[in-house]
């Protein structure tokens, strides 16, 4: 029940925190089939809210035991299907627990339900698949030992965020083919260790095909201003925010495995004509952004007028939650991978309580009751229109055609 309940307003919140959720690969999860979920991990525990969310099964999840040891959270992460695992950190006594953990994670997949892994281990900002931690194939054989039968199943997952610790960005998930651990157990008996490293390597390169990866980390920057020029080719509409569309995640991968092939002398060239570029448009004082922006319209223009008076309501009645989690974030929140993660469960929960408190005030004061719809439309209205004003760009149509036809022209000389 709380699970559900958790589940709608989630994923209410992540459609308000996105600017788009791209998904695709829903096809791939069966009821009717116990299913490993292994999934990169550059963000913190978005990525477990968001498979929560939009798949259609619910998912169990191995999680940093040292979480449970909060009492107060203890009992909210079991009724969200939680199972603690336990690192040398937390102490011997602990990871003496994790032989029963393990044995829990087990039974969730004996009974076909689906368990997800972070496959590569711990939590890191980068456009990059990393090594995969063992633990997801003993998981897998160990399960198989005790039901050699069971038609158990891997489904690679690849998640990318366009940029990982802001607020009203895009996230791009692709769930791959699943892989047979039947498929593998022969290898497995005949070899433990060979067995591993078989289904772990086939487990990657089915992973590396829905994640964005740079293996020279230290062209990310030029791919970061590269891949602004790839999305100002297609614009999107606000709503919906949800999309079963998989191009955005094909071309950007595309882009991330040009820019690894470049030579060093070719890569040169690319910066120094993106230096250009920017020089340029730095002088008509235009931005690499404002490419990606819908240019004024008399469409744009009554909207941003005629509906700044809501939006101004709205600012006034939901702006202390918002500030209040926005500054908590940028002060007390040092690892970026956790910086989108923990604005948006903070300002959720800021929101539920000022909804609680603004139901509570009309109840016992002579407030119309009315003024709580309005609080929630002045609130809707106000993210609708916040989009719009960020999304909107008051550059003349032919600067931004000429700017966009150079970077086009760099894209394409890749």
């Amino acid at each position: 029940m709380f699970y559900s309940f958790l589940k709608v307003l989630v994923r209410f919140t992540l459609k308000i925190f996105f600017r788009k959720i791209f998904i695709t690969g829903i096809e791939h999860i069966k009821s009717d089939t116990p299913q490993l979920i292994a999934s990169n991990h550059p963000n913190g525990f978005l990525e477990p809210l968001l498979m929560a969310c939009f798949f259609p099964k619910p998912l169990h999840f191995l999680v940093r035991g040292d979480v449970f040891d909060n009492p107060i959270l203890r009992p909210m992460l079991k009724s969200t299907h939680q199972i603690p695992i336990f690192r040398f950190r937390d102490g011997f006594s602990k990871l003496r627990e994790n032989s029963q953990k393990m044995d829990e994670s087990i039974q969730v997949l004996l009974d076909k339900k689906n368990l997800l892994i972070f496959a590569e281990g711990g939590t890191e900002s980068i456009k990059k698949l990393r090594p995969l931690q063992k633990g997801i194939s003993r998981i897998a054989f160990q399960t198989m030992e005790k039901d050699p039968d069971l038609d158990l199943e891997i489904l690679p997952v690849g998640i990318n965020f366009t940029f990982p610790a802001m607020f009203n960005e895009e996230v791009m998930l692709n769930i791959g083919n699943p892989l047979k651990v039947s498929d593998y157990l022969n290898r497995f008996n005949q070899d433990n260790k060979s067995g591993h490293e078989s289904l772990l390597n086939d487990l990657f390169l089915a992973m590396k095909k829905s994640v964005i990866h740079i293996e020279d980390q230290k062209r990310l920057k030029i791919f970061e201003k590269l891949v602004i020029l790839l999305r100002s080719q297609k614009t999107y509409l606000y709503l919906p925010v949800y999309l079963n569309e998989g191009a955005p995640l094909v071309s950007e991968k595309n882009l991330a495995e040009s820019i690894d092939a470049l030579s060093d002398g070719k890569l040169l060239e690319v910066r120094a004509e993106i230096r250009v570029l920017e020089s340029e448009m730095k002088n008509e004082k235009v931005s690499l952004e404002d490419l990606r922006k819908i240019p004024y319209n008399f469409t744009r223009i009554i909207i941003l007028t005629a509906g700044f008076l809501p939006a101004l309501l709205g600012a006034v009645l939901h702006s202390l939650p918002l500030g209040v989690a926005f500054y908590f974030t940028k002060t007390k929140v040092n690892q970026k991978e956790f910086k989108a993660s923990i604005l948006m469960v903070l300002s959720m929960v800021l929101y539920v309580l000022m909804y609680i408190i603004y139901i509570i005030t009309i109840a016992i004061t002579a407030i119309p009751f009315f003024w709580l719809p309005i609080c929630i439309a002045t609130g809707l209205w106000l993210r609708f229109y916040y989009q719009i004003w960020i999304n909107t760009t008051f550059v003349s149509v032919i600067l931004l055609d000429k700017f966009k036809n150079h970077g086009y022209q760099v894209l394409k000389s890749l």
